[in-house]
């Protein structure tokens, strides 16, 4: 499996990052950093701020403190509809469609972003043919596994360099899984960095190539998934499984 080298510089700096919901604080001093190339987890319980962090990136909460840097542009310094234009694209749990257009206007959406070319739209469909096969069908009338193809479709229509995923497994069957696996395994020798946030132990292990430990609002660690393999208590410890 590819691994950026050490000496690559890291494509997105997210440093010391404070977010709040109104006066609910929920992110604290938050900084991790992502290279082209890697799969970096963000894995916690529920409620930790894996979904936060995400939000932050894509503008959607405002940062009390701290900033975020995408190549050489401050994404906290942007409008939430200006971020996708960098080159990021966000597939959120639930998926975020519009349910009564169809598959093919949804990925429309997703090509307009950056304008891209049927060429483009070819590619995303030969990697989900099922979609190819129901593109004049409405959103809403899909299987739940075909939901997360066409969420998936949308967001690598933009063509991003950054892909980040938050829960993209929840609920398929085992074959719809591993179809997801394979495409961010894909993403990754293609250059690009995904941030996944996933709750299957496994899952993470078979993809990640780091993971932070999002516990409260904080990161107390952050690790090689090579380290996490070899020392498994520390999954028990941070999220009280084993």
């Amino acid at each position: 499996m590819y691994k950026p080298p050490i000496w690559v510089q890291a494509m997105l700096n997210v440093h010391n990052i404070e977010v709040a919901y109104d006066q609910v604080q929920v992110l604290f001093d938050i900084s991790f950093e992502v290279k082209p190339g890697e799969i970096f987890c963000l894995l916690g319980r529920n409620g930790a701020g894996k979904t936060t962090a995400l939000k932050s990136i894509m503008g959607l909460l405002p940062l009390k403190t701290g900033s975020i840097q995408f190549d050489t542009q401050t994404l906290s310094a942007l409008p939430p509809y200006e971020v996708p234009k960098q080159g990021i694209a966000y597939v959120p749990q639930g998926r975020g469609l519009f349910s009564e257009l169809t598959v093919a206007q949804n990925i429309e959406i997703g090509l307009m972003v950056k304008n891209s070319s049927a060429a483009t739209r070819d590619r995303v469909l030969d990697m989900f043919p099922r979609l190819r096969e129901r593109l004049k069908q409405r959103a809403e009338t899909l299987s739940g596994g075909e939901q997360q193809m066409l969420a998936m479709a949308r967001a690598l229509s933009m063509e991003p360099k950054l892909l980040l995923l938050d829960e993209p497994t929840e609920g398929l069957q085992p074959s719809m899984t591993q179809l997801i696996k394979d495409v961010i395994l894909n993403m990754k020798q293609e250059g690009v960095a995904v941030i996944l946030v996933e709750h299957h132990i496994e899952t993470v292990l078979s993809l990640a190539d780091r993971v932070a430990f999002i516990e409260n609002g904080r990161c107390p660690k952050i690790t090689d998934v090579a380290d996490l393999r070899g020392n498994p208590e520390q999954i028990h410890r941070y999220l009280g499984v084993s």
